[in-house]
């Protein structure tokens, strides 16, 4: 059985159709039996917080292996990077020894100490607990999603169909589609033979921020220019929503930081030789907002 952490997200979500159709999968997340839409009926849920010691042991019993797909870039927590994704690092660790599993890490590319985007620095903390622990582990790096890009700039284009950016927009990395994420994931879940290794997964191409607006806009039929918010007022919005929103106030330095090139890839990660990356291109970026469920 596969206990994976966070399935009811965009990543999540296509991990369980992945493994399903031949593994035992079980789902631990905060609001598992009632996510929208549900779940796939094969798959046994467990509403629980990656932080709970307790509740984390009782679904890994007779697991072979936890995978890690959860991030706190949207707690309502003040230090929700640091509570979901370094203690919730410590509680699987706990539920792995006590059960004798080995743990996949969903991790960010440029995961690092001193890293310019703060999910990358909490990551790498979680990195660490990880890797000292004792257990069979496997670490995915992921670049930044497309797919979260392009809700993002289409959100963010409103109705004017001209998507917004955080300063110049013109830094680039290698985003990556999330199927080519979840493809690597759910294998490393069940192949004994990556233990131990850090795994790269990244786009094809290296696009900028303003590269994917013009791509939203190309999926979309719109036009004119993209919007540039300049980061000392952003940076300020962000220090304003900080006390009150802080996943707001997340989102939004997060933003900033991709104002800097994605690292070069560190020494101690190699691509997965299997994989065939899917091009980032208008259908990619192509984004609708899943529909409300009627009343009855």
């Amino acid at each position: 059985m596969i206990l994976l952490v966070g399935g009811t997200g965009r990543l999540g979500r296509l991990v369980v159709d992945a493994l399903v159709p031949r593994h035992e999968v079980r789902v631990l997340a905060r609001h598992a039996s009632t996510a929208e839409p549900p779940l796939d009926g094969r798959v046994g849920l467990v509403d629980g917080d990656v932080r709970d010691p307790e509740a984390l042991a009782a679904a890994a019993a007779g697991a072979a292996c936890i995978v890690v797909a959860s991030h706190g870039v949207e707690s309502r927590e003040r230090d929700g990077l640091e509570s979901v994704d370094v203690l919730g690092a410590k509680a699987v660790v706990a539920a792995a020894i006590r059960h004798g599993c080995a743990i996949v890490l969903v991790s960010a590319v440029g995961a690092a100490p001193d890293a310019a985007q703060p999910l990358a620095r909490t990551k790498w903390a979680a990195e660490q607990i990880v890797r000292d622990s004792g257990v069979p582990w496997t670490i995915v790096r992921a670049a930044a999603f497309a797919q979260t890009w392009a809700m993002i700039l289409t959100l963010s284009a409103g109705r004017s169909g001209r998507p917004g950016l955080i300063g110049a927009g013109s830094a680039l990395h290698r985003f990556v589609d999330v199927r080519d994420v979840a493809e690597v994931v759910a294998r490393a879940a069940v192949d004994e033979t990556l233990r131990g290794r850090i795994l790269e997964v990244c786009g094809p191409d290296a696009l900028s921020p303003s590269r994917l607006a013009e791509l939203v806009q190309a999926a979309n039929g719109w036009h004119g220019a993209p919007r540039h918010l300049p980061v000392p007022l952003v940076r300020a919005i962000a220090g304003a929503l900080a006390p009150l929103r802080p996943d707001l106030a997340r989102r939004f330095t997060l933003g900033i930081a991709m104002n800097v090139p994605q690292p070069a890839p560190r020494a101690d990660a190699d691509v997965p030789s299997w994989l065939e990356p899917h091009r980032i291109s208008p259908e990619t970026m192509r984004w609708a907002p899943a529909p409300r469920p009627v009343a009855t």
